[in-house]
């Protein structure tokens, strides 16, 4: 069956999926994690006709992408909220700025080192889970994930002091 689907929808749902992203490498990570969502649901799918697995497969990926901007955004409301865009530091308090920095360093001081260099990767640098899912050799999915992870650690550490 498994082969059979992604013979015939793989190519379909790439392109589908560049049309939504516009960028063929977030496409392709999103059809990748439409296929492992199918893989979550083998019963009900083993059920489905070919136009509905189609159906169902496009749905999923559409909704895997709403899902991804709306986590964007809310990872760009987190960011404005707790640091300051470069080259907006309070230029009447540099006291604030270097406070905001120690506070900014305590709270990372929370995470490992690998979560604290790929969350400074991600909002420092600017990274996108593609890329550093290619700098890290793990599934971009696993990154937005231990993004995620991260910001939760951080929101706990904030939410204590």
């Amino acid at each position: 069956m498994w082969e059979t689907l992604y013979d015939d929808f793989w190519d379909k749902l790439v392109r589908f999926c560049c049309r939504m992203t516009r960028d063929e490498d977030r496409a392709e990570d999103l059809a990748q994690e439409t296929f492992l969502r199918a893989l979550g649901h083998q019963d009900l799918l083993s059920t489905l006709s070919a136009p509905q697995l189609k159906s169902w497969l496009f749905e999923t990926a559409h909704n895997l992408f709403c899902d991804s901007v709306r986590r964007s955004a809310k990872e760009q409301e987190l960011l404005e909220q707790f640091a300051p865009p470069p080259g907006e530091e309070p230029a009447d308090n540099t006291a604030l700025s270097a406070m905001g920095q120690v506070e900014l360093a305590s709270l990372l001081a929370h995470l490992a080192d690998s979560d604290r260099a790929l969350f400074t990767l991600r909002y420092d640098a600017g990274y996108t889970a593609a890329e550093l899912a290619r700098i890290t050799g793990q599934p971009a999915a696993t990154i937005r994930t231990r993004l995620h992870r991260i910001r939760k650690t951080l929101q706990d550490s904030l939410e204590e002091e």
